[in-house]
């Protein structure tokens, strides 16, 4: 998901995991070599079934998108961080390092996201949730107006 950090409206439709249209940019990165390392620190196949790519995908083909991600006006998640930051009214953006661990973003060992992929697939880091532990505090639910 990739919303508006004021609103918390989603800017672009949702891309889900079934979806292969990164498919030809997973090949090219294969065919660049970048497949052993991406595996290293991830513990994932290059795979358009992460979503790394596909936040790739969204900015390369739309400049006001990714001049608002680099500026920090936007957010991007799994569902989970979306719906945090929903039902806390924007005051949190994170998630756990199950759902960071499924996006080809975030290194394993080291458990950041890595500044290699990150740059390797050019997403911005302020694009990305704050990391806390499964067991963690993840905010207080915001009194919702209906």
């Amino acid at each position: 998901m990739l919303w508006d950090r004021e609103t918390l409206e989603p800017v672009h439709r949702a891309i889900v995991w079934q979806d292969r249209r990164t498919s030809d940019l997973c090949r090219q990165l294969k065919n660049a070599g970048h497949e052993n390392e991406v595996r290293a620190g991830t513990g994932l196949v290059l795979d358009p079934y992460f979503s790394g790519t596909k936040i790739q995908w969204i900015l390369s083909r739309d400049p006001d998108l990714r001049s608002r991600a680099e500026s920090g006006e936007l957010a991007v998640g799994t569902v989970d961080s979306w719906l945090l930051a929903r039902l806390t009214n924007g005051t949190v953006h994170a998630t756990d390092p199950t759902n960071a661990s499924r996006t080809l973003l975030f290194h394993l060992t080291k458990r950041v996201w890595d500044p290699w992929l990150l740059d390797l697939l050019g997403v911005p880091r302020s694009l990305l949730p704050e990391v806390r532990p499964s067991s963690g505090d993840f905010g207080v639910v915001s009194r919702v107006s209906t």
